[in-house]
């Protein structure tokens, strides 16, 4: 793949100047989930001789691999503790992929909130769907029935009696060696290459406003390997670029907004690529940069409906695992289209700036305007848009709020805030730990609406 990229471009610097703002601003909100409970805490647990959450995953995962983390910003914007008392994530053990769940007692004691329990849901499903064997490191508020040694030795309870927690760990890792676990889904590539281009461009591709399009073919040519893609349909449906190429040596299909807007061509381009995947059992990656499907009685009449519906049945009964990355902009249908958090994608992410929603802003607040002015109308009584302005810039700024990367995050609608420089590596990990699980895409479909 070439690049029209012009790293010297004023519109270039201005994008990667503040992309570079929004990557330090993500970093100090990680550092709020890194710190746990606080100085004060931790130095209370150091003092009792204990190691923290994250020192024991350092301990628990195999030297220099890494430690992909789930949902660190959950809880984000909300009265509890971001990270919820507990740290998810994909380790190395004993050379055998994890999901690592570990309870954060410098929180409260570890104890148990509702970002908790919604973020261990989502670890349990990860580690389910993925055929991840679990490892619980557990230090949680709550009652204390009985010691180690009596129930190692009397009731039976414990398998093993470890003499401190880096004992425990050494054993924790002596069970995974002994599990015998095997990955079911195809090996990749051994011998791949990286991207001709490099990935630290990206931060000066996407326009810090979303509502200019951006080519998705740059991006991809920055995550995949030896910047090699196959484009598919690439005279039909422009504003939708699919095809395939391989990601640290895994196969995988591409379906990424160009335009924005999905048109009828879009979407039956889409529902035949999604379908081609499933019957050669590749998994899909969806980069999101959509406002949603087009609409007007020109596009009705067009078909734009049934041929929508034709793409979310293609979704929604794929089978091949899905990845999700919300680049820009991700709002109406064209979000579930694209597989968003309804769909259930094996992992979605978010860039660092990105924005998700049912319907943008400026819609909703316009669609409330249409039918506050109709209403009005239907009495026969005068419509006040001077007054009714209130009302929309005040849904405006709540759903441009509730819209923002962190905020979705904190709810647990995606799997993190990215770097979008990070994005290749996290996906090479995902795809890895999908592939411990067999991958085998739908041998049939429903009725489409034709």
């Amino acid at each position: 793949m070439k690049t029209t990229i012009d790293p010297t471009s004023a519109a270039y610097a201005d994008n990667r100047a503040q992309m570079l703002e929004r990557v330090a601003d993500l970093a100090e909100q990680h550092a709020k989930a890194l710190a746990g409970g606080g100085e004060k805490y931790v130095a209370r647990h150091h003092a009792r001789g204990k190691l923290t959450a994250r020192e024991r995953i350092e301990l628990l995962v195999d030297p220099d691999t890494p430690f992909l983390e789930l949902g660190a910003l959950a809880g984000w914007g909300t009265d509890f503790t971001v990270g919820g008392s507990i740290i998810t994530g994909i380790g190395v053990v004993e050379g055998v992929e994890c999901m690592i769940v570990a309870n954060d007692p410098t929180v409260k004691g570890g104890s148990s909130n509702p970002v908790t329990v919604k973020k261990g849901f989502r670890a349990a499903q990860v580690a389910e769907e993925n055929g991840l064997p679990t490892i619980n490191l557990v230090e949680s508020g709550g009652a204390s029935l009985g010691g180690a040694s009596m129930h190692a030795k009397t009731s039976g309870l414990a398998d093993y009696l470890a003499a401190d927690e880096h004992d425990a760990i050494r054993l924790g890792r002596q069970v995974v060696r002994r599990l015998n676990w095997r990955k079911k889904g195809p090996e990749p590539v051994a011998d791949y290459a990286d991207p001709v281009l490099d990935e630290e461009d990206l931060l000066g591709i996407v326009p810090t406003d979303l509502k200019i399009p951006f080519d998705p073919r740059e991006v991809i040519a920055r995550l995949v390997d030896g910047s090699e893609f196959d484009e598919f349909k690439p005279l039909y449906g422009s504003s939708l670029v699919t095809g395939y190429a391989q990601l640290h040596g895994y196969p995988i299909g591409i379906l990424a907004n160009a335009q924005g807007v999905l048109f009828s061509a879009e979407a039956q381009k889409a529902a035949q690529f999604i379908q081609l995947a499933n019957q050669t059992d590749t998994p899909l990656l969806f980069l999101h940069n959509t406002t949603g499907y087009m609409v007007g009685a020109e596009y009705e009449q067009g078909g734009i409906i049934k041929h929508g519906a034709q793409m979310i049945n293609a979704v929604s009964n794929s089978k091949v695992p899905h990845l999700s990355v919300v680049m820009g902009a991700s709002y109406g249908a064209g979000h579930y289209g694209m597989s968003g958090r309804a769909y259930d994608p094996r992992f979605m992410f978010s860039w660092v700036g990105a924005k998700s929603a049912v319907m943008g802003p400026a819609q909703l607040a316009g669609v409330m305007e249409i039918v506050a002015r109709q209403s009005a109308e239907s009495k026969g009584q005068p419509f006040d848009a001077e007054g009714f302005q209130g009302v929309k810039d005040y849904v405006e700024q709540q759903i441009e709020e509730q819209s923002l990367a962190y905020f979705t995050s904190g709810m647990g609608y995606d799997d993190g805030v990215i770097d979008p420089r990070d994005t290749r590596a996290i996906l090479g990990i995902c795809l890895s730990a999908i592939h411990t699980a067999p991958v085998e895409g739908a041998r049939g479909y429903g009725v489409f609406r034709l």
